[in-house]
C-alpha cells in the first residue's frame, strides 16, 4: 500500500482527542456517540475509532478513483506536560495518485493551534504586512522547522487571483505547509531585503521555501523552487498543481520524530488492552516483551481423576464401610465437565490454548533475531502468517464462529500482522544497534586489553538521528562516507522505492545504511594498506570493530543465466570515470542483497576500485532487483 500523505503535528491545547475525533467523523458522515470503540459500515466505506484519555487511532477506508484510500489519524498526549502529537496519513493503491490534505484537516486545524514544532500551522494563509515582516522571517530561518513554506506576492493586476491561490494552496496543503501571502510591495521589498537576491520572490509569483533557509549562503539556491506570476495569470489555480505535489510527496518523506516512533507502535496495544496505558511514553521495552504479547490465560478445568481426598479419611477411622468407598466416587462423576456450563467462553478457551502453543515458537524466533540470529525477514514473517492461519483454521473449524463475517475475520488477522511487522522492526533496529556496540568494544578492548563502559561509540553518535527513508540514507553518505561514490543517478530508483514501499522502507534504511558504512570501511582499509582481499573477504574476517555486514548479503558475481544475457548484462552496465574505464560505463555484477527474497527484494550493485586508481567504492545501483530470468 502506498503511502501519499503524511501530516505530523504538535497540538499543546486542550481536548486534542475529541477535537480531532469531531472533526474526523464530521468528514467521514458518521454520528457518533463517542463510545471507546466504535466501527461503522456503510456500503464499501468503513469508519473506525478507537481511543481512550491518552490515545487514539481513526481510520476511514472508502472507494477512490482508480481504487481504495485509507486515511488514519493517530494522536497521543504529551509526556510530562509536553504537547501532544498528531499524525495522519493516506495511503492506498490508486492507478493516478492526485491525494491533497483530507478534508477534516482545515477544520480541525481551526480547533487549536497546532505546530509543526516550530512554527504555527493554521488552516488558512497568514495575511503579512510590514509588521509581520520580522515574525515571517524568524520562521523562514528556524533550523528546526519542519514544513515548507510558500510566500504568494502582490500581484496589482489582479489581487483576488493572489488570494484565491493562496486559499486553494492552504486547504490542499492543510497540515503539510505554511502559507504567507504579503499584503503590499512594501512587505514584499523589505522581505527581499533579508532573503537577498538569489532567495527573492516578486511579480505576483510565489516561493517554496524548504526548512534551512540561510540567506547569503545558499549552495543551490533553486531547491526553494519558484513559480512565476506569468504561468499564474495564464493558468489560474491549475498553475499550483506542480506546487502541491511536490509539497504533498516530501511530507511522505518527512522522518517521523523519535518520540512519535517510539510511542505510535504501542498505540494498537494499548487500545485493544495488551499493554497498560502507563507504557505510551515508557522507555524502549525489551525483545521479550515487545515480542508477542500474551493475553490472560483462562484456567483449564481441573482432572477429576486423581483428587479422592474423602477417601483417606473413612479408610482410617473405619475399615468396616471399605467396600461403600468404591460405590461413593460414582456420584462426582456427573459433576465433572463444568466446560459445558460456560459456552461464551469456550471459543477464547480455545483459542487461549492454541496460542499458548504458538507464542512460544514465535517469541523464540524473534529473541533469536534480537540476539544475532540469521532468521531472514521473508522467513520470520512467513512464521508469524503461518501461525495465524493455523490459529484462524483451528477455531473457525469448530463452528464458533459462525456469527463473524469473513470480512471481520481478514480485517482482524491484518491488524495483528501489521502489528507483528512493526514490533519485528523495531527488534531489527535494537539488534543492528547492539551488534554495533559489540563491534565497538571489542575494538576498544583490542586496542586497551580493558573493559570500556559509558563511553559513547562513534557508531551511537552517527545514529542519533536515525534515518526514515532511504533518500535520507544516501545524502548521509554522500556527506559522511568519503571512500564511497553515490551518483545523482540513484535518486530515481531509491526515491521510487521510499513512495511505493513506504511500510518495508524503515527496515531497508537500517541494512543500506550499514552496507555503505562497511564498504568506505573496507575501502578506507584498502588505501591505507591494512587489508588485502575483496569486500567478501572483509565481511567473512573483519579487522576488530569495524563495520561489517552478513557475508550471506554479499554476491561477487551473476549467474550465468545473467551474465551470459545480452538484456540482463545491459541492464548492469552503469557509469564509472574515465580513469577505470575509457568508455566510462562497466558492468558491475557485484552486489548487495538488502532483502533476500520477496518482492521487492532491493539491490546495491557496486564496483570494487578500492586498491585502484581512485581508491574508491563506485554505487552503480540502489533499487529494486533488476531484470533476470526470474523478473522476466
Amino acid at each position: 500500500m502506498t503511502q501519499f500523505y503524511q501530516a505530523l503535528l504538535r497540538d499543546g491545547g486542550p481536548r486534542l482527542g475529541p477535537r480531532l475525533r469531531r472533526c474526523f467523523a464530521a468528514w467521514a458522515g458518521i454520528e457518533d456517540d463517542g463510545e471507546p470503540t466504535r466501527e461503522h459500515a456503510r456500503g464499501r466505506e468503513r469508519t473506525a475509532f478507537a481511543d481512550n484519555d491518552l490515545c487514539g487511532r481513526y481510520l476511514h477506508d472508502a472507494p477512490a478513483v482508480g481504487g481504495r484510500l485509507r486515511t488514519t489519524a493517530t494522536w497521543a498526549a504529551g509526556h510530562k506536560g509536553a504537547p501532544g502529537w498528531v499524525r495522519v496519513t493516506v495511503e492506498g493503491e490508486l492507478e493516478a495518485a492526485e491525494v491533497t490534505a483530507p478534508g477534516f484537516m482545515p477544520a480541525f486545524l481551526a480547533t487549536g493551534r497546532a505546530t509543526d514544532g516550530a512554527v504555527p500551522v493554521e488552516a488558512g494563509p497568514h495575511l503579512i504586512g510590514p509588521e509581520e515582516v520580522k515574525e515571517l522571517t524568524r520562521w523562514l530561518a528556524r533550523p528546526d522547522r519542519a514544513v515548507p513554506l510558500i510566500v504568494l506576492t502582490v500581484d496589482r493586476g489582479d489581487p483576488n487571483l493572489v488570494t484565491a491561490c493562496a486559499d486553494h494552496l492552504a486547504e490542499a496543503l492543510a497540515g503539510v505547509a505554511v502559507i504567507a501571502r504579503l499584503y503590499d510591495s512594501r512587505t514584499q521589498d523589505d522581505l527581499n531585503a533579508w532573503l537577498g537576491g538569489d532567495l527573492s520572490v516578486f511579480g505576483g509569483g510565489l516561493r517554496t521555501y524548504l526548512p534551512g533557509v540561510r540567506p547569503g549562503e545558499e549552495t543551490y539556491p533553486m531547491r526553494h523552487q519558484p513559480r512565476g506570476g506569468g504561468a499564474i495569470r495564464d493558468q489560474g489555480v491549475r498553475s499550483l498543481e506542480v506546487v502541491v505535489r511536490g509539497v504533498i510527496d516530501l511530507s511522505v518523506h518527512r522522518p517521523l520524530p523519535t518520540d512519535i516512533r517510539r510511542a505510535e507502535p504501542r498505540i494498537a496495544r494499548i487500545l485493544s488492552g495488551a499493554l497498560p496505558p502507563v507504557e505510551l511514553h515508557a522507555a524502549p521495552p525489551s525483545p521479550a516483551a515487545i515480542a508477542v504479547p500474551r493475553g490472560p490465560r483462562i484456567p483449564r478445568p481441573a482432572a477429576p481423576s486423581e483428587p479422592r481426598t474423602p477417601a483417606p479419611e473413612p479408610a482410617v477411622e473405619t475399615p468396616e464401610p471399605q467396600p461403600e468407598l468404591t460405590t461413593e466416587p460414582e456420584p462426582p462423576q456427573p459433576e465433572t465437565p463444568p466446560a459445558p456450563a460456560l459456552p461464551a467462553s469456550l471459543a477464547d478457551d480455545i483459542a487461549a490454548r492454541l496460542a499458548d502453543r504458538l507464542d512460544d515458537a514465535v517469541l523464540e524466533t524473534l529473541v533469536d533475531m534480537a540476539r544475532g540470529g540469521d532468521s531472514e525477514t521473508t522467513g520470520l514473517i512467513k512464521t508469524m502468517s503461518a501461525h495465524l492461519d493455523a490459529l484462524t483454521r483451528a477455531v473457525e473449524s469448530t463452528g464458533l464462529l459462525g456469527s463473524r463475517a469473513p470480512s471481520q475475520e481478514l480485517e482482524r488477522l491484518r491488524r495483528q500482522y501489521d502489528q507483528l511487522e512493526l514490533d519485528y522492526t523495531e527488534l531489527q533496529e535494537h539488534e543492528r544497534k547492539a551488534q554495533d556496540r559489540i563491534r565497538w568494544l571489542e575494538s576498544r578492548l583490542a586496542e586497551h586489553a580493558d573493559p570500556v563502559y559509558g563511553v559513547q561509540s562513534e557508531a551511537d553518535q552517527d545514529d542519533c538521528r536515525e534515518a526514515e527513508s532511504l533518500m535520507d540514507v544516501v545524502q548521509r553518505a554522500r556527506k559522511q562516507l568519503r571512500h564511497l561514490d553515490l551518483p545523482d543517478a540513484l535518486d530515481t530508483e531509491v526515491s521510487r522505492l521510499d513512495v511505493m514501499y513506504p511500510r518495508q522502507r524503515r527496515r531497508w534504511t537500517g541494512r543500506t545504511w550499514d552496507a555503505l558504512r562497511a564498504l568506505d570501511a573496507y575501502a578506507a582499509a584498502r588505501a591505507e594498506s591494512r587489508f588485502t582481499g575483496g569486500f567478501y573477504d572483509w565481511c567473512a574476517r573483519p579487522l576488530p570493530g569495524a563495520p561489517i555486514i552478513t557475508p550471506t548479503m554479499v554476491s561477487m558475481k551473476e549467474s550465468d543465466s545473467v551474465s551470459g544475457n545480452p538484456k540482463f548484462h545491459r541492464a548492469r552496465v552503469f557509469r564509472v570515470p574515465t580513469e577505470i574505464d575509457p568508455s566510462g560505463r562497466v558492468y558491475m555484477p557485484s552486489h548487495i542483497k538488502l532483502q533476500q527474497v520477496g518482492s521487492p527484494a532491493p539491490r546495491m550493485h557496486f564496483l570494487d576500485d578500492a586498491g585502484g586508481a581512485t581508491g574508491k567504492i563506485w554505487i552503480g545501483y540502489l533499487g529494486d532487483h533488476l531484470p533476470n530470468t526470474r523478473t522476466n
